[in-house]
């Protein structure tokens, strides 16, 4: 059996990272009564001294037109323009465009310059798509409303953005393979593709570092039945894999310091569908498509926490069990994936993570096989690092890593490059959580 190389210095050093954050970070918590005071704050409207109706009728157009999953809403809206009733003033007011910093979103008093009322009447001079996308434009009275109720706006208004509840410590539903606790809003759909090139990158220029080698690569699909649970279904090339999971969000970490950090379950099943492979029991013969040794279970706890506005931490144990289409029984497969991501800005970050095998690992399936070292076959644990980019809706993961496999059961498994000695190859992935084109 192949030995196995197990990263525990890169372990160590995230764990000491992220403790070191910890204590850091200790005085940013803000207590349990002052959160609750702004969070029982009732919402003011910027100008008093008229009546509310028109910033109730602005307020009702963007529920009906923007503010839902999937658009203007939650944590994950684009450029962070969160348009639902407690967020949209802080959002738009006084706040300058990032499309064109010159000018804010919304100009008090001043509906001609500001930004928004060039987005909804789809201006020349505007960047991007107009407003609502991928929907009917606004009519001339929904335009009209808008433009009414900023010219009422007070020049001099002023908006304090609120304090979320919860804390969202990554972006996405995984990092770069380790599940986050994430989940998403109902009412929308995430899709997301990803990445992993074939070829080491160290093959040099003449094989554009590895580009030229091909790619593994697969697409996923998850939709919430609730806040809380969501299922997702992906297909890998290698093996024809198909996944399908379930993810149950257990509790979320909150910007008052009560819950300290999030959890969640994460369970499903990878299916090898691909024709051809022997039957480990009887390698004369394939084995049949529905054949039990093609179904991978496994199970994750993903725990993650956020430290002050930065520094984010993931710890995610698992289990796989009848991880290797190859071999009848045997042993489960058990890890203790450790992830983290610093934040620059609201845009880019830069994460890294490793999935250490502590048990299992002599019937471990490595994509790609193994690799010689020291005069014995040998593989590493899975580990990858990379940049995170938020754009217009979107999470990008620019990355490299030893293992070549996208799948739960893949990059649990192992990797077939020694990234301690310099061998990794590149990937990506992207997500986007999208509305649906009918109502759900």
């Amino acid at each position: 059996m192949p030995s196995h190389q197990r990263g525990f210095k890169i372990v160590w050093s995230l764990i000491i990272l992220v403790f070191s954050a910890q204590f850091a970070f200790a005085g940013e918590t803000k207590t349990a009564d002052n959160a609750d005071k702004k969070k029982t704050k009732k919402i003011k409207f910027a100008y008093p001294n008229r009546p509310d109706e028109l910033e109730d009728q602005v307020l009702d157009l963007f529920d009906a037109k923007c503010a839902f999953a999937g658009c203007h809403a939650g944590t994950t809206a684009p450029q962070g323009l969160d348009l639902t009733e407690e967020f949209f003033k802080a959002n738009l007011i006084n706040v300058k465009s990032e499309d064109w910093p010159r000018y804010m979103r919304v100009k008090p008093g001043d509906a001609n310059n500001s930004y928004l009322m060039g987005k909804i009447r789809g201006s020349a001079s505007i960047k991007g798509e107009r407003m609502p996308k991928g929907s009917q434009p606004l009519s001339a009275q929904e335009i009209g409303l808008v433009e009414r109720w900023i010219n009422s706006l007070a020049q001099d208004v002023k908006v304090d953005m609120p304090v979320r509840e919860y804390v969202q410590a990554f972006p996405g539903l995984t990092l770069a393979n380790l599940q986050t606790a994430e989940t998403f809003e109902k009412g929308a759909f995430m899709y997301r593709i990803a990445h992993r090139f074939n070829s080491p990158t160290n093959v040099g220029f003449d094989q554009l570092f590895g580009l030229d080698g091909g790619a593994s690569m697969m697409t996923q699909l998850a939709f919430p039945f609730s806040d809380k649970f969501l299922i997702s279904g992906a297909r890998s090339k290698i093996n024809a894999t198909f996944e399908v999971g379930a993810k149950w969000r257990l509790f979320r970490q909150k910007s008052d310091g009560s819950t300290p950090f999030s959890a969640a379950l994460y369970a499903g099943v990878d299916w090898a569908t691909l024709k051809g492979i022997a039957d480990p029991d009887n390698p004369a013969q394939n084995l049949k498509r529905t054949a039990g040794d093609r179904f991978a279970l496994f199970a994750q706890l993903p725990v993650t926490r956020q430290f002050g506005r930065k520094l984010s931490a993931a710890f995610v144990p698992g289990v796989l069990l009848n991880g290797n289409v190859n071999v009848s029984g045997e042993d489960p497969l058990v890890t203790m994936g450790v992830g983290a991501k610093y934040s620059f800005n609201e845009k880019y970050g830069l994460f890294a993570e490793i999935v250490p095998i502590v048990s299992g690992d002599a019937t471990a399936l490595t994509v790609g096989g193994t690799y010689l070292k020291d005069g014995k076959q040998t593989f590493s644990d899975t580990f990858a690092a990379g940049v995170e980019i938020k754009s217009g809706g979107h999470v990008f993961h620019i990355l490299v890593s030893n293992s070549g496999g996208n799948t739960t059961n893949q990059y649990m498994s192992g990797g077939n490059f020694d990234i301690l000695d310099g061998d990794f190859r590149l990937g990506f992935s992207i997500y986007r959580i999208l509305n649906y084109p009918f109502g759900f």
